[in-house]
């Protein structure tokens, strides 16, 4: 029998269909820049604690995840000599100026094109891409700003990261752990061209739409949006897909259960309130990222997740019953390559992204995940921002919670 809780709020009956992020991939790997929807920016925005509402006379708050989005920081300190190069400017960045400017004419483009391409396959079948591990490629240059958006994920663990150089938060927080931003802020898919926002704005949120990836959160015990030692945060996903509008923001006050099937994804936390924001304490968390994979496995043998270790939430409750915040933790360093590596020698060639060196990047500026005997590290401290809106959430617990014997 299902536990069905209800928030606050009133239930407004069904939902609209909406069609599956199945080839969404392709989009986010795609090195042009693509139209965004019409995002309410996640930001980490304080509302003033005299502007939020009363807490729920039953102390329950549900929520949907709307935007779950690397929180890139516009701005031409974060990447002074540009976007990351692609395969071919890389390539090109090997040769002599002579035989660049050579290969750069018009008639000779198609030498130029099968000469850089040859560089995206190696021995016995392999690719860039789907084996990066199997080439040798230099690190990429990095995020230049000291400015990100993330969450201090090593304060109150210390000895458990590695040396690493910590970033300030836009809001005047100080050591705030980003690796992976330090990484990844410069390229194309995040950053995008001319401030306009990189390819992951727009596929992200399609699969959050879809019912794919969709995120849900149920907070209980809520006795103050204000001050609240103690509060019970449910963050996990659910196969119920949102109801939009015309402008593709999710419309509040829908229903949603957190799966049941596997593999499901049900994080329970603890958190505190103190003067309007909602913070967790360390726990590992896990959610779902098919990448629009209808089977069980990907190619690479599992099926992909968000693996955050040691992660915490950082919530804003607003006036009109929203969340704005970040979700933190360390992340794998394969992880966060696994979409261009399931797309394979096709991420390289159409895309020109470079995952061998993005791989080699990563493992350089690795903070997290560290290995107690070799004192090595093999995850990347990573954030995401987050908006939510009210919702109904029926929870799920688990067999093992809803089993006597237990």
């Amino acid at each position: 029998m299902k536990i069905r809780e209800k928030t606050m709020y009133n239930r407004k009956p069904g939902r609209t269909p909406l069609l599956c992020g199945a080839a969404l991939i392709l989009l986010i790997a795609s090195a042009g820049t693509v139209g965004v929807l019409a995002l309410q920016g996640p930001a980490e925005a304080e509302a003033l604690p005299n502007q939020l509402p009363d807490a729920p006379a039953n102390g329950i708050m549900g929520f949907v995840v709307q935007d779950f989005v690397p929180p890139v920081i516009q701005g031409n300190d974060a990447c002074p000599v540009g976007t990351t190069p692609k395969m071919r400017e890389a390539y090109l960045a090997t040769l002599s100026p002579d035989e660049r400017t050579r290969l750069e004419r018009k008639e000779n483009e198609p030498e130029l094109t099968k000469r850089w391409q040859a560089t995206v396959f190696g021995s016995n079948g392999t690719n860039i891409c789907s084996q990066p591990d199997q080439f040798d490629r230099p690190v990429l240059q990095t995020l230049q700003s000291s400015h990100a958006r993330g969450l201090d994920l090593d304060g109150d663990a210390p000895g458990e990261s590695c040396s690493h150089q910590e970033f300030a938060a836009p809001d005047g927080r100080t050591g705030i752990d980003n690796q992976e931003y330090r990484v990844m802020g410069c390229t194309l898919e995040w950053r995008g061209k001319d401030g306009i926002g990189g390819d992951q704005l727009t596929g992200m949120r399609q699969f959050h739409a879809s019912g794919e990836w969709t995120q849900v959160i149920l907070l209980r015990g809520v006795d103050s949006l204000q001050h609240d030692d103690d509060v019970e945060v449910i963050y996990g996903n659910t196969p119920d897909r949102p109801q939009l509008d015309n402008h593709g923001n999710f419309l509040p006050d829908y229903s949603f259960t957190i799966s049941d099937k596997a593999p499901r994804h049900r994080n329970v936390l603890r958190g505190r309130i103190d003067n309007g924001v909602l913070t967790t304490a360390a726990q590992d968390i896990k959610l779902t990222q098919t990448w629009g994979q209808g089977g069980a496995r990907d190619i690479r043998g599992a099926r992909t997740a968000y693996d955050l270790r040691g992660a915490k939430l950082r919530l804003t409750f607003q006036s009109d019953g929203s969340v704005r915040g970040l979700v933190g933790g360390y992340r794998p360093v394969f992880d966060v390559i696994q979409s261009p590596a399931i797309g394979g020698a096709g991420a390289a060639l159409a895309a020109g992204i470079d995952c061998a060196g993005l791989l080699a990047t990563l493992h350089k500026y690795a903070d997290g995940i560290r290995d107690p005997k070799t004192g090595k590290c093999s995850g990347v401290s990573s954030a995401m921002d987050i908006y939510a809106v009210r919702a109904f959430v029926n929870d799920v617990p688990s067999l093992a919670a809803r089993s006597p014997s237990r």
